[in-house]
C-alpha cells in the first residue's frame, strides 16, 4: 500500500470515530433531559430539594452573636457644641540684660528647661563694676577718717568755746563741715550699694520655670540695658484658647470645668476656665476664653490644635446611652437593644432603635428615639450593644459577654 493510499484510510478511520463519539453525546444529553424533566415534575423530589435549601431555624433563629452591652439611664445633661482653638502658653517673656557690657557666659540652647531663679540665662562681664566699688571703698576710708579727724577738732573747739577762747562762728563753721562729711559718706556709701547691685545684675536667671523658645543674643556680643537675650514660655501650665460665639459666652463662668480634646495626641484633657474676655472682634461676634491645663510632663506643645466642647444652654433631663451604642451611618443613627430571655439572663434577642443625637459627651452621648416602637425598647435601665453590634439584624439572638 503506498502512501496516498495510508493516508486516506486514517482520514477515513478519524471520520468515523468522531460521528461515533457525537452520536453517542447526544444520545446521552437526550437521556440526562428526560431524567431531570421528569424529577422536576415530581412534588416529592422538589419538596425534598427547598427543604435542603433552607436554614435548619430560620434567620430569626440563627446562631447567637456575640455582645457586650451597658445601660441606657436618664440624667440631667447640658447641651454642648464643640470649638477648635489651639494651645497657647501661660507667660512668655523675653529675658533682657540690666547692665551694660560683653557676654562672658551664654550657656542655653533653644529648647533647654529652666528652673525660675536658679538657671542661669546669662553672664555679663563686671570687671568695670567690681573696680569702681574698690574705687569707692578707698573713698569711703578716707572719707570716715577724715571724719573722725573732724569729731575730735569739734570736741576741742567745743572746749574752747566754753572758755570764750573762740567764737561761735567758728564753732558753727566746725560742725557744718562735719555735716559735709558725714552726707558725703553717706553718698559714697549709695554708690557703693550701686555697684554691688550692678554686679548683681550681671548674672541674669530665669525668672521662672519654662523653656527656651529663641536666642536673641551671642556669646561675646556687647550688650546694653534692655538688650533682648532669650525667649522663655512657661511650663507646667498650659492654655487653651477659644473664641466663643456670644450665643454661648454667658453660659460659661470662672472656674467651670471644660473638657478638651487635644487632636494631635488623641487624647482628652480638663482644664479651667481662667479668663473670659468681654471684649472680641466685632466682624466673628466671638469672645477669647482661655482654658488652663496641669501639665506638668509637658507633653503639651505650644500650638498644638486642641477640640472643645462647651455648654450651649442649661442642663435639663435626657436619655443617655454609652458613645460606642450609638452606631452612626450617612443617612440615620441606630442603637441594638437586647431583650434578655427569661430563662437564660446571658441570651436574649437584639432589635434596633432608630435615635437622634442631641448631646455629645466624652463618652456618652444623649439621645432621642424616633420611633413609638424603638421607644418602647430604648427606656432607662434598658441594655444596649456596645460591642458586636456591625452585624446584627433584627431579632438575631445574641449572648451577652460579661
Amino acid at each position: 500500500m503506498d502512501v496516498s493510499s495510508r493516508a486516506k484510510w486514517l482520514v477515513l478511520i478519524f471520520s468515523v470515530g468522531l460521528t461515533a463519539l457525537l452520536l453517542g453525546a447526544l444520545a446521552g444529553g437526550g437521556v440526562v433531559f428526560r431524567t431531570f424533566t421528569a424529577e422536576m415534575e415530581n412534588p416529592d423530589f422538589l419538596r425534598q430539594r427547598l427543604k435542603q435549601l433552607e436554614p435548619p431555624s430560620g434567620p430569626a433563629q440563627a446562631k447567637a452573636a456575640l455582645v457586650r452591652v451597658g445601660r441606657a439611664v436618664q440624667k440631667p445633661v447640658q447641651p454642648n457644641r464643640t470649638l477648635v482653638g489651639r494651645l497657647v502658653e501661660v507667660r512668655r517673656v523675653v529675658a533682657s540684660s540690666e547692665v551694660s557690657g560683653k557676654i562672658v557666659e551664654f550657656p542655653l540652647e533653644e529648647g533647654d528647661l529652666v528652673e525660675a531663679g536658679k538657671t542661669v540665662l546669662a553672664r555679663i562681664d563686671d570687671i568695670w563694676a567690681r573696680l569702681a566699688l574698690e574705687q569707692q571703698q578707698a573713698e569711703w576710708v578716707a572719707a570716715a577718717a577724715e571724719l573722725e579727724y573732724q569729731k575730735g577738732e569739734l570736741r576741742r573747739l567745743e572746749e574752747l568755746f566754753k572758755a570764750a577762747a573762740v567764737t561761735e562762728s567758728e564753732l558753727h563753721q566746725k560742725q557744718t563741715q562735719i555735716a559735709q562729711l558725714e552726707a558725703k559718706l553717706q553718698q559714697i556709701q549709695a554708690a557703693m550699694a550701686q555697684e554691688q547691685e550692678r554686679q548683681k545684675r550681671s548674672v541674669v536667671y530665669a525668672p521662672f520655670d519654662g523653656v527656651v523658645t529663641a536666642k536673641q543674643a551671642e556669646l561675646g556680643q556687647y550688650v546694653q540695658p534692655g538688650s533682648p537675650l532669650v525667649e522663655i514660655i512657661s511650663r507646667g501650665q498650659i492654655d487653651a484658647q477659644l473664641m466663643v460665639p456670644e450665643s454661648a459666652v454667658n453660659h460659661l463662668r470662672l472656674g467651670q470645668t471644660i473638657s478638651i480634646g487635644v487632636d494631635p495626641l488623641g487624647e482628652e484633657a480638663v482644664g479651667k476656665v481662667v479668663s473670659i474676655t468681654p471684649f472680641g472682634p466685632t466682624a466673628s461676634r466671638t469672645f477669647p476664653v482661655r482654658v488652663r491645663i496641669e501639665d506638668p510632663s509637658g507633653r503639651l506643645k505650644v500650638g498644638m490644635s486642641i477640640t472643645a466642647r462647651i455648654p450651649t444652654g442649661p442642663e435639663k433631663p435626657a436619655l443617655v446611652v454609652p458613645k460606642d451604642a450609638v452606631l452612626e451611618k450617612p443617612d440615620e443613627a441606630v442603637v441594638w437593644v437586647v431583650t434578655p430571655d427569661q430563662s437564660a439572663s446571658q441570651t436574649g434577642e437584639a432589635r434596633p432603635a432608630p435615635v437622634t443625637i442631641d448631646v455629645r459627651l466624652p463618652t456618652e452621648y444623649a439621645v432621642t428615639v424616633q420611633t413609638a416602637q424603638g421607644a418602647e425598647l430604648l427606656k432607662p435601665g434598658a441594655q444596649v450593644v456596645i460591642e458586636g453590634g456591625e452585624r446584627l439584624m433584627p431579632g438575631q439572638k445574641v449572648q451577652i459577654i460579661p
